[in-house]
């Protein structure tokens, strides 16, 4: 009986690896193929659509760095709305229009094409490139003096 329960385990272990190994090997396949650039630019579309507001902390977190906290807060959510807008207009296009090649060769609107660009891209600017160990400064926090008041 215990046999039986370990020969089934391993047949479902390695049918699960050999399954994820063909996955992998058919992805680049599969992103070139019309079908894949097609449910590719379906899946940014709706992942713009439900990400855009991201665009506000982004623009903030951005500003931040350029200008003083509150000016970088008022002139980051300004340009976190408009980049949203944007963001949510082009998911719209792209949803649904993702059957049709529109723009060529079903691309990007948008460049990064998606806001979530820690998975897909580079990190976002402020959140991901404190290096610093120390606790009290990060390495890339903004450091005003008072004479900056």
């Amino acid at each position: 009986m215990k046999w039986t329960k370990l020969i089934t385990l391993s047949a479902i272990a390695l049918l699960l690896t050999v399954g994820t190994a063909s996955a992998q090997t058919n992805d680049m396949v599969r992103e070139q193929s019309q079908s894949g650039k097609m449910m590719h630019k379906l899946g940014r579309g709706i992942v713009n659509v439900l990400t855009c507001w991201v665009e506000i902390p982004r623009c903030i977190a951005s500003e931040w760095e350029k200008e003083d906290p509150v000016s970088g807060t008022v002139v980051g959510t300004i340009k976190g709305f408009g980049w949203g807008f944007t963001r949510f207009a082009t998911g719209v296009f792209d949803t649904f229009t993702f059957p049709f090649p529109v723009p060529t060769d079903y691309a990007s609107l948008l460049d990064p094409e998606f806001i979530v660009t820690d998975t897909w891209g580079a990190g976002i600017p402020g959140l991901t490139d404190f290096s610093s160990m120390e606790a009290e400064l990060p390495a890339s926090a903004p450091i005003y003096s008072k004479s900056n008041y």
